[in-house]
């Protein structure tokens, strides 16, 4: 039971992490400051304080600004949601691993943010990677999944592999199939996962971004990757592990 009320806190604890990653998602890319009031995206006037209650604050407002009466987007409740969630079945997945924990939560943090700016801008902020490559690389060099170089040797092969496919893209197709930010992102990625998931978490991504525009995406010129990105390494962390094990049993 107190497992599941610790749970909840982190719930409310991810929402009003998320609203502020959604912020920073949002401002970054355009060169904005990210302190001050929240505004609205049409007249730029204040959000109200009520409006600024997570998840809340959406229906509060009626879904719309109360100065310019303009919609405020459905992402803002749906990201805090999002947030809230990871972090409340990430408390449940590893609560009696605390730093693993907030080693993983750093983790959705940074994917949070770029997620926003990836589906807002089409691009992957060089300032959010700076600011979170240190922190991850230091937090899984002292408690690595396995051993300390296969974290350097996921990051290397992480950036190098994207790379790789970038520029056959390029040569290929005569126009650019990878953003630069995507590449340096899978350096994060190879960091967190080490080694032997980031493969394959960059096979879930592509086949879940494949599926994606398919089915739902295609209208968006061009498809966000982050997202799937995003999605396939939650995957690949919590199932990969168990699937390698399973494969390896074969032989």
């Amino acid at each position: 039971m107190m497992i599941v009320l610790y749970g909840l806190y982190m719930f409310v604890m991810g929402s009003i992490l998320s609203s502020f990653y959604t912020l920073v998602g949002m401002r970054v890319p355009r060169g904005r400051r990210i302190s001050g009031r929240s505004f609205c995206d049409h007249c730029e006037m204040d959000i109200p304080w009520y409006g600024l209650i997570p998840i809340a604050g959406w229906f509060l407002v009626r879904g719309k600004c109360i100065h310019c009466e303009k919609k405020v987007s459905l992402k803002y409740p749906l990201l805090e949601f999002l947030g809230g969630l990871l972090f409340f079945l990430g408390y449940l997945y590893l609560h009696d691993n605390v730093i693993e924990y907030v080693i993983t939560m750093v983790f959705v943090s940074l994917m949070l943010i770029v997620t926003v700016s990836d589906i807002e801008y089409q691009l992957v902020p060089d300032k959010i990677l700076l600011v979170f490559f240190p922190l991850l690389l230091g937090l899984r060099l002292a408690f690595p999944l396995t051993t300390w170089y296969m974290v350097l040797l996921g990051g290397a092969v992480g950036f190098l592999f994207m790379y790789l496919i970038a520029l056959y893209g390029k040569k290929r197709f005569k126009q650019d199939a990878l953003g630069g930010g995507d590449i340096k992102l899978y350096a994060l990625v190879g960091i967190f996962l080490e080694l032997e998931l980031v493969f394959f978490s960059l096979f879930l991504a592509a086949t879940l971004a494949l599926l994606g525009g398919k089915l739902f995406l295609r209208n968006m010129n061009p498809i966000p990757f982050v997202p799937f990105i995003f999605l396939g390494s939650v995957l690949a962390y919590i199932f990969g592990p168990t699937l390698l094990e399973w494969y390896a049993s074969l032989f």
